[in-house]
């Protein structure tokens, strides 16, 4: 049993908290050598993980549900190998987990672990999946709890980097509709909320270019003046470079 396995199945079968720290850790190292024996014997280990983590995915339980994303995180982290083979079945559950109705914990822990996944596929085959995170994951950007978002702003920007032809157009009209959001959270009143902002905005800086569809239109007419405006105020570095790449 690898280090990988070990940590999954202890997230997997948490142990009370009121337990000792002791009997806790021998309690742990006791399930997960039962758990090995008695489940990953005669299949194969990694697919079992899978099937458990399905269950999981869907239990009444929050806690069980945000151990069930942060296993899937821990999968791609640790053996990103096995990714494209279980891509699917991985982005489905986490999808699921990114809809959750009841827990934000278990939506962040998605966010990261979608954040994971995407940057080993490098975004490919994600099909109608990059809908489906890119609409939820806009909606988390103006969120109350500054954990949520930090990750909804550090996903939303990877996703610009993955957009590719088949999303492009799709993409450029989220970002146009998220540019309020965007120039607000520079300010954040969380620093890291701030930065990733900051970041996200440069991702997603192509998607803002303005459409010259009239030759005749001067290059100050086809700017976005409001835009334009609240950068040169808040932040003219980012304003400096969306002129020097000529985005506005």
């Amino acid at each position: 049993m690898d280090q990988t396995q070990r940590r999954m199945l202890g997230q997997l079968l948490p142990i009370p908290a009121t337990q000792p720290k002791k009997k806790r850790t021998w309690m742990t190292s006791f399930f997960s050598k039962v758990s090995w024996k008695l489940r990953f014997q005669k299949w194969e280990p990694l697919k079992n993980v899978f099937f458990i983590l399905a269950e999981r995915a869907r239990d009444p339980s929050a806690r069980k549900r945000l151990m069930a994303m942060r296993g899937l995180g821990t999968i791609a982290r640790e053996k990103p190998h096995k990714v494209r083979k279980y891509k699917k079945i991985m982005l489905d559950l986490l999808v699921h987990g990114l809809y959750d109705p009841m827990s934000c914990d278990v939506i962040q822990e998605s966010m990261k672990s979608l954040t994971i996944i995407l940057g080993k596929i490098q975004g490919k085959g994600l099909g109608s999946f990059f809908v489906d995170i890119t609409l939820q994951t806009r909606t988390l950007l103006d969120d109350e709890h500054d954990s949520l978002r930090y990750s909804a702003f550090v996903l939303f920007g990877q996703l610009a980097a993955f957009a590719g032809r088949k999303w492009k157009k799709f993409f450029t009209y989220q970002v146009k509709q998220t540019q309020d959001s965007l120039l607000i959270h520079l300010k954040d009143r969380n620093p890291q909320v701030a930065k990733a902002c900051k970041a996200t905005f440069r991702a997603c800086s192509p998607y803002l270019r303005q459409r010259r569809e009239h030759s005749f239109q001067s290059g100050e007419d086809q700017r976005n003046p409001k835009l334009c405006w609240q950068l040169s105020h808040c932040h003219p570095e980012l304003l400096q470079y969306f002129y020097a790449n000529k985005i506005l």
